[in-house]
């Protein structure tokens, strides 16, 4: 960056001067070859929260496949060679376009990461970078949702990447919706989602030139940059480089009717099992069992560590049985709870990769809902979403638990997961 003085001259003897900020663009030259590095060679250097800085000429060929033009990203582009893509951070704004043909000097350059996105970080362009062509018209890569959740680490080979996703929509709660908010100035998460169900966000910056742009509500493709916040499914997400990379004016996927029932579960005949609910003891010796305690019309799930007028130490989950919700849309969960004495609280959880035994050999999600007040009254749970959990093999689960000093006696009753 280089500052441009003027000094004014009054008529009085009060002289001063200011300065005008411009940005530098690279200068467009030939280069000798040096020695070269690929982003994979780059990649292969990274090591999780190890900073690795580059101490002598290597040079990195690449193409600028996504800008700051758009207000999308500041202080960053985004570069491509044939081994892959990466983040560039840049000590300052301006200088680079999609199309230019760089070679970035990696001489005193730091890789590191970001919340898993792995970058070059603080390059100066006036030192470490020379423009070696214009005008190029980088192509994204065609893949799948499915492609880009089979692999969510930090050195996947897509994080990073210009790619197009073909037959994609928004979920109907962000059709018809802005961007992000334009004059707030604040970044927006959108869903997106495929006709086989699995989805993936879309993040925009409030400070985009198409913030205020409403979002299509039809089916159709996605242009866009690859990144992440995190090393689960749900961590992945999209960037609009640009508001015409965007387009999606064919028909939606197919819905469900409206109240589609995935999962009804209501006791009544006085079974915790039937239906292929399972439990299991974790520590202690404290069961979920069927109850018509309290006048109840009809039976209802019950569990209570006060035993043998003591309490015991306990934790006791009650598991559902698989939940096809593959091709569901909005899929919610609801039931009744009640509880009385002091305890801890009952807790809901959900899954997509359990299978059997203990609970722990999952990966499970803590999910809130509206508890009881107390005193034996039964309240509505809400509607859940479980919308983010779109899988042939999803389970909701509760997770009891109680000490050798306290417990409540929970209930719960109805339980239902349909389609919204």
């Amino acid at each position: 960056m280089k500052n441009t003085c003027y000094l004014l001259i009054p008529f009085v003897l009060l002289a001063f001067a200011f300065c005008k900020k411009e940005f530098d663009t690279p200068p467009l030259k030939q280069a000798n070859d040096g020695t070269r590095i690929t982003i994979a060679e780059i990649k292969a250097r990274y090591y999780k929260n190890i900073l690795y800085k580059f101490k002598a000429d290597s040079n990195l060929y690449g193409v600028v496949t996504a800008d700051e033009v758009s207000g999308s990203f500041y202080k960053e582009v985004y570069v491509r060679d044939p081994s892959g893509a990466i983040r560039v951070k840049l000590l300052y704004s301006g200088g680079l376009y999609i199309g230019d043909s760089i070679r970035i000097n990696l001489n005193g350059i730091v890789l590191n990461e970001y919340n898993s996105m792995i970058q070059l970080d603080s390059v100066d362009l006036s030192k470490s970078v020379v423009k070696l062509a214009s005008g190029l018209k980088p192509q994204a890569l065609s893949v799948t949702l499915e492609q880009i959740l089979a692999n969510t680490s930090a050195t996947n080979t897509l994080q990073s990447q210009l790619i197009r996703i073909n037959h994609l929509e928004f979920y109907e709660s962000d059709r018809n919706v802005s961007f992000a908010d334009a004059i707030g100035k604040t970044s927006k998460n959108l869903k997106l989602r495929s006709c086989s169900g699995q989805s993936i966000t879309l993040r925009n910056s409030g400070y985009s030139n198409f913030a205020a742009e409403l979002t299509p509500s039809g089916n159709g493709y996605i242009i866009a940059i690859l990144g992440q916040f995190g090393d689960q499914e749900d961590d992945m997400q999209l960037t609009l480089r640009q508001y015409q990379d965007i387009k999606m004016d064919e028909a939606v996927c197919a819905t469900q009717t409206t109240g589609t029932v995935y999962l009804k579960k209501d006791f009544n005949d006085n079974s915790i099992s039937s239906g292929g609910w399972s439990q299991y003891k974790v520590t202690g010796d404290v069961p979920w069992s069927t109850s018509s305690a309290g006048g109840a019309t009809s039976p209802y799930a019950k569990i209570s560590n006060y035993i043998s007028g003591g309490n015991q130490s306990c934790e006791t989950w009650l598991i559902s049985p698989t939940i096809d919700l593959s091709d569901a849309l909005q899929p919610v969960l609801s039931f009744r709870n009640a509880y009385n004495y002091s305890g801890p609280e009952l807790e809901l959880y959900v899954s997509t990769n359990y299978t059997s035994g203990s609970p722990s050999s999952a990966n499970w999600i803590k999910l809130n809902f509206n508890l009881s007040s107390g005193n034996w009254v039964f309240v509505n749970s809400g509607e859940v979403d479980l919308s983010d959990y779109l899988s042939a093999n999803t389970r909701v689960a509760f997770r009891y638990t109680g000490t050798e000093n306290s417990g409540s006696t929970w209930e719960i009753d109805d339980v239902l997961v349909k389609n919204k």
